[in-house]
């Protein structure tokens, strides 16, 4: 029996050594292997539109424009001047002011100017916005116009109170002195879908 087990010893002892030399021979044929990784990333583009370089970062964002920076008509010698820190404005007055639009996004928009001219005493003013080719009471809208990025646009709105040749309107106006005339823009810009 002794012999039976010595026999089954070296048996057992030739089976592991030729599953050893199998292992080890098939780790030495060459093999296919790949392993590869990736990624990526990306920052939100900026979104920044000017008007007369005020950005409009905010809903709540206010820009000023100089509307009522007089002039009287083309001779210097006439003037007119608030007796106060009002602006004010009389028949033969005009002038002119610009809103500068700014795309400095990384995005193409649209913008759009909606005005709105407060006039309740029917004061005789009329605005241009084409170089004065024709003269109106009101301003019209500025509808969806494309700015591309890094561009800039702008928009100039002359206005004029011409001597209208009916003296006692216009001194009706000044005697009382208290009438206003008010222009607000509202500027909505818009990402192009």
């Amino acid at each position: 029996m002794k012999k039976k087990n010595h026999t089954m010893r070296i048996a057992a002892g030739v089976m592991t050594a030729a599953l050893l030399s199998t292992c080890a021979i098939s780790s030495t044929f060459a093999k296919y292997t790949s392993e590869s990784t990736g990624t990526d990333s990306a920052r939100v583009a900026k979104w920044d539109i000017q008007i007369n370089s005020t950005s409009m970062k905010t809903a709540t964002t206010m820009f000023d424009f100089d509307l009522f920076d007089t002039t009287y008509d083309s001779d210097s010698s006439y003037t007119v001047k608030s007796s106060g820190t009002d602006n004010v404005i009389a028949p033969g007055t005009m002038g002119s002011f610009a809103l500068v639009i700014n795309n400095s996004s990384e995005v193409t928009a649209t913008y759009e100017i909606d005005y709105t001219v407060t006039n309740s005493a029917s004061i005789p003013v009329e605005f241009s916005v084409d170089n004065g080719t024709s003269w109106t009471h009101d301003l019209t809208d500025v509808t969806a116009v494309t700015l591309a990025m890094g561009s800039s646009e702008t928009i100039t709105v002359q206005w004029k109170w011409e001597f209208s040749g009916d003296d006692s309107t216009d001194t009706g106006l000044g005697e009382k002195g208290t009438d206003t005339l008010t222009v607000s823009a509202k500027v909505t810009a818009t990402q192009v879908d």
